[in-house]
């Protein structure tokens, strides 16, 4: 009889790494006889797991693991695991990228060039651009992805700085930067913050009102973590308009999937 023991819940479709890895100790379809699942975004929570009650370790594809009820797995000693290399260079390139678009003007300049050939002659350009060098980034948690958004910001820039509570002393000399211990302090300065924070009860909603009047007038805010880091999408709307804010860079929403409005 095949013993399924290794199962796919949620966004996988090939499983050919998987099946070279495990062999006959791979299904892709959950049954009574999964005591392992790997998960994507799927909500792996108490009633998920009363109804799958033979699972005993829980592996995520990616870094975070938000979608993971971790209390109720601890209780029932499941066993939670995350893929912590999963897309560091993928997304502190984003983030770089973003970073480069967002300062630059890139945007906007595509379209004033599209929009009046006289741009293409002279015609004075007022956007409030600024070189790299000029400006200071804020890094909030340097874990592994905020370690590399660092370290490929210090060619442009190496006015660095970062808070993360939880990692020890001497990360900053061993990355050339500047450490914070205190959060409202690095937002006060920061022309560029990035946020790289797990999504966690400490952390949800940590964007507020209080958080973006911290930050420095026409400064620049990238997420790259979670959505609901974001108190609410109508606050960045809000400091984008008002220019307290000069630009936002980010690849999730405080609703996944984004409504789609016509």
């Amino acid at each position: 009889m095949k013993n399924d023991l290794v199962a796919v819940t949620d966004h996988i479709k090939d499983f050919s790494i998987e099946r070279k890895i495990l062999g006959n100790l791979f299904d892709h379809k959950l049954s009574n006889k999964t005591t392992v699942i790997l998960v994507w975004h799927k909500i792996i929570d108490e009633e998920f797991l009363k109804k799958h009650s033979s699972i005993r370790a829980i592996v995520r594809y990616g870094v975070g693991y938000d979608n993971i009820d971790l209390d109720y797995c601890k209780k029932k000693n499941i066993i939670v695991a995350n893929t912590p290399d999963y897309g560091i260079d993928e997304v502190s390139d984003s983030a770089i990228a973003m970073i480069l678009f967002l300062v630059r003007k890139i945007g906007a300049l595509e379209d004033l060039a599209k929009s009046d050939p006289n741009y293409w002659l002279g015609k004075e350009i007022n956007l409030n651009m600024k070189r790299l060098n000029t400006l200071s980034l804020g890094i909030i948690g340097l874990g592994r992805i905020g370690s590399s958004i660092s370290k490929k910001f210090l060619p442009f820039s190496r006015n660095i700085g970062f808070y993360d509570p939880f990692i020890s002393n001497g990360y900053e000399k061993v990355y050339g930067i500047k450490r914070f211990k205190n959060l409202t302090e690095l937002l006060s300065i920061s022309d560029i913050v990035s946020i790289n924070t797990p999504l966690n009860q400490e952390t949800k909603g940590m964007i507020n009102e209080d958080f973006l009047n911290k930050m420095k007038e026409g400064s620049y805010l990238i997420n790259l973590s979670r959505g609901p880091i974001v108190k609410s999408k109508e606050l960045i709307l809000k400091n984008l308009l008002s220019g307290h804010l000069e630009g936002y860079g980010t690849d999730v929403w405080t609703e996944e999937p984004p409504r789609i409005f016509r």
